[in-house]
């Protein structure tokens, strides 16, 4: 194998862990791209998209491709898993959170300056403040199970999605779990419903050639801030995708699957 074909199988095998970061919440497919030293790579291929279209695909086709059989293969496996270990899952994913935390939260220390520390304290307030927001909108198990995917909620999936695949750290999975998007997208992907993978990728597409040259910009001049604000995020979501359980022997169970959850992302976390 020549290096070319090296370097593509890698970018394909990047992006199957990309997939997998993207739809696991707790887990942050943009955390794993810097992780595994693509990030800006992939950030510059998007905003040179249409200045470079050529070098540009060639680079995010393998890469794209990945995501696509890690989404998918993550999808089939949890949409069957979560109707019947649901509570244990999600402790898992806030595991995964607190695990991915120590990583944000030193970015955000290293660029941070003495002049950004008031403004830093700000922004991850703000952050907070905006996941806990979760809360008011958290649906019951029923209204969840009633859900159904409709082009709205489909393009908004593909937006949600692709924004938490830009901002390192940021899993938004979390919130189409409260919305009661979550297994409804799953459903679809597991059964290729091209009505509603339709309007998912539209979504997708249009934060990625919105969004990307805004955060790209944002991350250059105001670093420090961005990280903060994804501390935040990730904080409030923690307090919002906590479930109430009962005081039994199962919290045993449960203690069990954060703690899996966080050594789970802090040896995703040695690959940085």
């Amino acid at each position: 194998m020549n290096q070319r074909s090296r370097d593509i199988a890698k970018r394909f095998a990047a992006g199957v862990m990309l997939g997998i970061g993207g739809i696991l919440p707790g887990l942050s497919g943009s955390v794993l791209a810097v992780a595994f030293g693509i990030y800006e790579k992939i950030i510059d291929a998007v905003a040179s998209l249409f200045k470079k279209s050529g070098e540009s695909v060639r680079y995010l086709l393998p890469i794209g491709l990945g995501a696509g059989l890690g989404f998918y293969t993550v999808a089939l496996v949890l949409r069957k898993a979560l109707e019947k270990y649901e509570t244990p899952l999600i402790f898992l994913f806030i595991g995964l959170i607190i695990g991915s935390m120590p990583s944000v939260i030193s970015e955000a220390k290293k660029a941070m300056t003495p002049s950004t520390q008031k403004r830093c304290c700000v922004t991850a307030i703000c952050g907070l403040l905006v996941s806990l927001l979760l809360l008011a909108v958290r649906r019951t198990p029923e209204a969840q199970a009633a859900a159904v995917m409709l082009p709205p909620q489909s393009f908004l999936t593909g937006l949600i999605l692709t924004v938490g695949s830009i901002l390192p750290g940021l899993s938004t999975s979390v919130v189409l779990f409260h919305l009661g998007w979550y297994a409804p997208m799953m459903a679809a992907f597991t059964s290729m419903d091209f009505s509603v993978l339709a309007w998912f990728l539209l979504g997708a597409a249009t934060a990625a050639v919105t969004l990307v040259w805004l955060i790209r910009r944002l991350l250059k001049r105001h670093p420090g801030e961005i990280y903060a604000l994804v501390v935040g995020l990730m904080t409030g979501s923690i307090i919002a995708s906590c479930p109430r359980v009962a005081f039994d022997v199962q919290v045993l169970v449960y203690i069990a699957c954060v703690a899996v959850g966080i050594a789970c992302a802090r040896i995703m976390a040695r690959f940085e």
